[in-house]
């Protein structure tokens, strides 16, 4: 649970957490804020630096993390791509919103190509 600013109480679904590199965590949290912060401006990095102080106190990260995040976002967006295209045509909720979320992973991926930083990459100043 945690405090959100007007007031009330939030939940964080700890369902894509789990075993493996402890930066496709990171990613997951990173991603989701990301679609939901970038609305309005630096309420993204306001919250990826806050997070990243946070977590510094518990756990170092490693050297090169500026330069492992923006994989592990992509990485993340394969994971979302993966369960949209199973869970879509047997899951009507996710059918409600899955095509859109595609469509924006795919120029996402396809902008990165490009050369492009992928979305909810921040820089050492903003960790």
């Amino acid at each position: 649970m945690i405090a959100l600013p007007g007031g009330g109480i939030g939940g964080i679904d700890f369902n894509d957490c789990g075993e493996g590199h402890f930066l496709i965590d990171i990613a997951t949290v990173f991603s989701s804020v990301h679609r939901i912060g970038r609305k309005e401006p630096g309420a993204y990095e306001e919250f990826a630096r806050a997070f990243l102080a946070g977590y510094t106190r518990v756990r170092p990260l490693p050297a090169d993390f500026a330069r492992l995040l923006e994989p592990y976002l992509l990485l993340r967006d394969a994971f979302i791509l993966n369960f949209v295209t199973t869970a879509a045509p047997v899951n009507a909720i996710v059918a409600s919103w899955g095509p859109g979320r595609i469509t924006g992973i795919v120029a996402n991926m396809q902008a990165y190509v490009e050369g492009c930083p992928y979305p909810g990459t921040v820089t050492c100043e903003q960790s």
